[in-house]
């Protein structure tokens, strides 16, 4: 069975609303393409393979209808207020017909063609090295932080699940990240009334200034490679 943890989710507020407050203000027509993409991922949950489908007609109102290519069921998503503010600024003076990410590229016959996966995929890179986002990052991230931020506004799995199309609200749970971060505060001051005492060696070891510390550790790392450099001086002399 193939892990579903394999990119990483922007539960960092701060974070967040950094990366949009930034990619918001660039004009150039990358960034502006960027923008749109990380906030209609980031508000509809889509999969990447569904968003660079879309086409400025298919996100004008309220909701997204369409047929999802992974499992070929028909979806409709609501566009949360904010998003729909976007795409009214983002799309204007767009055709109906025009795909909400446009490719440079074009196609034999000349016609304007959308982004691939790929192209997305690499924008994503360039947003995690931007700002410092750690762990794997790739066009789920935008899938993951949707479903995480929208299951702690919500805490209803059960919406998440239908709206992912998951089989199971464990697999909800465990895509978005909150199976192990529900664990990791469940543990967090656990005691069963047992409180250890530091053993004289650790009470000795905080006595002791971390400069002392610091210096000592450089000192026999010194001694340590002048050590190595006479035993291969020894060999090559033999």
């Amino acid at each position: 069975m193939r892990s579903i943890k394999k990119v990483g989710t922007i539960k960092n507020p701060d974070k967040l609303r950094e990366i949009q407050e930034v990619l918001e203000a660039d004009e150039d027509w990358h960034g502006r393409r960027m923008y749109l993409m990380f906030m209609v991922g980031i508000y509809t949950g889509l999969r990447i393979s569904d968003m660079v489908r879309l086409r400025a007609g298919h996100v004008r109102g309220d909701e997204i209808s369409l047929i999802e290519e992974k499992t070929e069921k028909e979806q409709v998503i609501p566009i949360a207020t904010i998003l729909q503010r976007v795409i009214a600024d983002r799309t204007a003076g767009m055709d109906d017909g025009d795909y909400l990410f446009p490719s440079r590229q074009r196609r034999t016959d000349g016609s304007v063609k959308p982004i691939e996966t790929r192209t997305a995929y690499g924008d994503m890179q360039l947003i995690a090295k931007r700002f410092g986002l750690r762990g794997p990052i790739g066009c789920h991230t935008l899938r993951k932080t949707f479903g995480y931020w929208h299951y702690k506004r919500n805490h209803d799995l059960e919406i998440l699940r239908q709206w992912f199309n998951h089989a199971s609200v464990d697999v909800t749970r465990r895509y978005i990240g909150v199976d192990v971060e529900e664990r990791r505060k469940s543990v967090q001051g656990f005691t069963m009334g047992y409180e250890p005492k530091a053993s004289a060696k650790a009470q000795k070891a905080k006595s002791i200034p971390l400069e002392v510390t610091r210096q000592d550790r450089s000192e026999n790392g010194r001694r340590y490679g002048q050590r190595a450099a006479q035993k291969v001086r020894q060999r090559r002399e033999k």
